[in-house]
Order: structure tokens, then C-alpha cells, then sequence
């Protein structure tokens, strides 16, 4: 099989025209099952909690596929902004445990991160920018994220990858026509938008939610898995669109908003 080429990544992070765009998640406890080929390998579940001026987003799962296993815990603190504060991740892939951990520097302008896998531990830092949404691999919590933001249709998009010692990439989101399906039996019509993450050799996630923003299915076609919300199911599953070259954002400093204003960075928030 195709092993996720992705160790554990953390998801889109971009800048909206609206600094002050809040979004009102619900909370709750939503489940999914991770699929290949048409077999259950696991399942993972995402629990939102509201808290004074933010989210608490808690996420968790696991699955295993003949010699390898993969599993992680996530707990994310977002404003109702969606900006990232901070976040806290365990995962375990094939019996080897490591730990990501991203908290915003006192000024609210960049990442620390801090790295522990293979015995080794590292540090580094990064530009933190508006609507900063962590993402891991095969995590419903992040595609959901992701889903909520691509809605917005921002100029500008990242992602942020906690692999080696942590790096951002550019995303580019590009909606397809509506597909249909069934939740719980019901029919919908289900909105559609690919995610292509990097700016070279990029790696796609395929969302599929419904009209007000639910996710219901998030598929990485290249690594052949799908995470699918349970009591989902798409009549016909579309054919992913070729990953696109795509160009990276410019720096933060030289981001404007619609009335040519310099760009905000997230607040500091505790």
C-alpha cells in the first residue's frame, strides 16, 4: 500500500480580508471511519467545546493496516476566529511514539514548536499567521477546519506541517461541482472542494460537506485513504482534479487586505 507520505501534518493557515470573521462551530462529538479500498482500517472522532473567546478541539484515532499502525491524540485551542493558539499532539506510528507541540510567542506573531520523535528533540519557529488551522494526518478535526476556511475562499492559504522540525506550505483551494449523497439515509447535495497542499509536488485532500459546512467526507487520493463520516455515502465519488503547480503566498508583511492595508496577525490569546 501507499504509506501516507505525511508523517503528521497540521493544516491550512491563511489570511482572510476580515480580521475579525468569527465562525460558530457546534459543539459535539462527530465520528468517522478511515477507509482503503473499501476496507475499515480505524476510525477517528473529533469533540468540540466551547470556552471563554475560543474552542477547545480535542481529536483522536487510530487504525492499522497489515504491518503498519498509526495513531494520534490531538487537543487544539482556536479562537472563534479560527486562529490557532495552541496545540498539543501525540501520535504513535508503528510503535514509536512522538509528540508536536505549537504555542504562539508572547508578541502573537510566530510558532514555537517543539519536536520529539526518534529520541531526538527539536525546536523552531514560524511565522504565525491569521486562521491558523492544524491539521494531522487522517484527522477530521483539521479537515473540518480546513472545510471552514476554504468557505471563506481566501486569497492566500498555508499549511503547516509538523514533520522534521515543522515548516509552512502554500494550499490552494479550488471548488468542483456539487456531487450527490446520503446522510443517514437522507439524499443531499454535497459541496466539493480540492485542497492542494505545496507549491511543488503537491498533495491533495478532497472535501466534501454539506451546505452549511458539516464535513462529511475527506479523501487523500494519493495515499488511497478516506476518512468518511459515519452514516455517509457518495453516490458517485467524483475523479480528483490534477494537483495544480500553484505559487506560494507572499511573506506576511506583504499581505494586504481588499483596502490595501497590511494584514493583521492573529491576537494573543491564552
Amino acid at each position: 500500500m501507499k504509506r501516507l507520505k505525511l508523517f503528521l501534518c497540521a493544516a491550512a493557515l491563511v489570511t482572510s480580508a476580515s480580521f475579525a470573521q468569527t465562525t460558530t462551530l457546534t459543539p459535539g462529538t462527530v465520528s468517522y471511519t478511515i477507509q482503503q479500498d473499501g476496507k475499515n482500517l480505524g476510525a477517528a472522532s473529533y469533540t468540540v467545546q466551547n470556552a471563554p473567546n475560543k474552542y477547545v478541539l480535542t481529536s483522536n484515532g487510530k487504525m492499522t493496516e497489515s504491518k503498519f499502525s498509526y495513531a494520534f491524540s490531538n487537543t487544539q485551542k482556536i479562537d472563534t476566529a479560527l486562529n490557532l493558539i495552541t496545540a498539543q499532539l501525540n501520535g504513535v506510528v508503528s510503535g514509536k511514539a512522538v509528540s508536536f507541540t505549537a504555542t504562539s510567542d508572547p508578541t502573537g506573531r510566530q510558532f514555537k514548536f517543539d519536536i520529539s520523535a526518534n529520541g531526538q528533540q527539536q525546536t523552531n519557529t514560524v511565522d504565525r499567521n491569521l486562521n491558523t488551522v492544524m491539521l494531522t494526518d487522517l484527522d477530521p478535526a483539521g479537515y473540518m477546519l480546513l472545510t471552514q476556511v476554504a468557505m471563506r475562499s481566501p486569497a492566500n492559504a498555508w499549511v503547516l506541517i509538523p514533520k522534521e522540525n515543522g515548516f509552512l506550505v502554500p494550499v490552494k483551494f479550488s471548488p468542483q461541482s456539487d456531487t450527490p449523497g446520503r446522510l443517514n439515509g437522507q439524499p443531499l447535495s454535497v459541496k466539493h472542494t480540492s485542497a492542494a497542499i505545496s507549491s511543488q509536488n503537491a498533495i491533495t485532500v478532497e472535501l466534501f460537506y454539506s451546505p452549511d459546512g458539516k464535513l462529511l467526507e475527506a479523501d487523500l487520493p494519493e495515499q488511497n485513504f478516506y476518512v468518511i463520516r459515519d452514516g455517509f455515502k457518495l453516490t458517485n465519488r467524483p475523479k480528483p482534479p490534477a494537483p495544480p503547480h500553484g505559487q506560494a503566498p507572499p511573506p506576511q508583511d506583504q499581505q494586504q487586505d481588499q483596502q490595501g492595508q497590511p494584514q493583521q496577525q492573529p491576537p494573543q490569546q491564552q
